[in-house]
């Protein structure tokens, strides 16, 4: 309640708008042996900073931070000097997210791997509430949490393909205090895969890296996430995880993550729509083998981005380009109905999904039909 002093009796949990943890916790629940792997090209310095902060203010505290700088040694230079607890993994040239998280992966010697990436930011008390959930679920292997959508202020962005941003901050502390009041605005019941994780995350990325925690020996006895894959690199290896174990799901917001208008994809480039097709491409190299549903159950999905793809080329002039993109993309659609699908013009393929279902034919005249 605004203006409304705090009650000394009430925890910090509630007060952060989180379950009570105070009885779970006493009994030694809230400790976790874990790593944090961050990925960073050092572009946005102060960004990053903040994303490596709420680790270390972390209530239940990490083993190591290890922050994987792709190709920028003055980024590696500055980064080690203002946080000297950090460990700084410096790849001399730069070659994707992908790879500097694998970096980290190998690294790490913690029981537990922990991602955030370098503009989010974690809720001071997530790593303690994920230590409880294990603890009561020893047979846990990968769990991750809801989260937040957040913006700056004055950025001007309001969505973020389907989700809506949430809650406006700069720091930790505002957000902390946006969330304790804020009505979620995003159903993230599409998160909640446990018993069919593999077979939905084929569907699409129904995860987000940044409030995923995995056990350190699933993660180094998976194949690598090619480097470069972009998008889609998070997405292959939350992907590449269900193929080992079922996703479980944290019902508690507590990640902050970072909203970019340039994150919709909805009316991406057709240079976009084939990265993100090629990704999809890669997926099921790396997991069609053990993939619970045959690939063509998937062609109502996948036909849309192909269709996405090959028309925003040719909208662009690059028709040879969509020719090429749709030839390759052949792949993901094993059904020829599909293929032929792809060549209907996205306008014409929306009115005929949402054209008005037709009654009984009935005459004119009001006679009955002959025959």
């Amino acid at each position: 309640m605004s203006g409304a002093e705090a009650d000394p009796g009430e925890s910090q949990e509630a007060r952060d708008g989180l379950p009570d943890a105070t009885a779970e916790t006493a009994v030694g629940a809230g400790t976790l042996d874990y790593d944090v792997v961050v990925p960073s090209h050092g572009r946005h310095p102060d960004l990053l900073l903040a994303a490596v902060d709420s680790v270390l203010a972390q209530s239940c505290p990490p083993a190591r931070v290890l922050v994987v700088m792709d190709g920028n040694a003055e980024a590696s230079r500055l980064l080690a000097r203002a946080r000297p607890q950090v460990q700084v993994l410096e790849v001399e040239e730069p070659r994707g997210a992908a790879h500097a998280r694998q970096v980290g992966i190998d690294h790490a010697t913690a029981t537990w791997v922990a991602f955030l990436d370098d503009d989010d930011l974690w809720h001071p008390a997530k790593q303690e509430r994920v230590a409880t959930w294990v603890s009561a679920r020893p047979g846990c292997r990968a769990v991750r949490s809801g989260f937040w959508t957040f913006t700056e202020p004055a950025s001007g962005v309001a969505h973020v393909g389907t989700l809506a941003v949430e809650l406006v901050g700069s720091t930790v502390d505002e957000l902390v205090a946006a969330a304790a009041t804020a009505v979620p605005r995003n159903d993230l019941g599409y998160l909640d895969i446990d018993g069919d994780s593999l077979a939905l995350m084929l569907e699409r990325n129904r995860g987000v890296i940044g409030s995923s925690v995995v056990r350190r020996d699933l993660l180094q006895s998976l194949p690598a996430v090619p480097a470069g894959l972009r998008p889609g690199d998070d997405h292959a290896l939350l992907t590449l995880v269900a193929s080992r174990t079922e996703w479980q799901l944290m019902d508690e917001r507590l990640l902050f993550y970072r909203a970019h208008a340039a994150q919709d994809t909805r009316d991406a480039a057709g240079d976009a729509m084939a990265d993100l097709v090629r990704a999809r491409i890669t997926l099921w190299d790396l997991v069609g083998d053990v993939a619970p549903r045959p690939l063509e159950s998937y062609g109502p999905v996948y036909r849309g981005e192909v269709r996405q793809m090959a028309w925003s080329l040719v909208s662009e002039g690059r028709v040879s380009a969509a020719l090429s993109g749709y030839r390759a993309a052949a792949r993901l659609l094993p059904r020829r109905r599909d293929r032929l699908l792809v060549l209907v013009p996205e306008p014409v393929a929306w009115r005929w999904r949402h054209r008005r279902p037709r009654g009984p034919w009935r005459p004119a005249s009001g006679r009955r039909p002959p025959g």
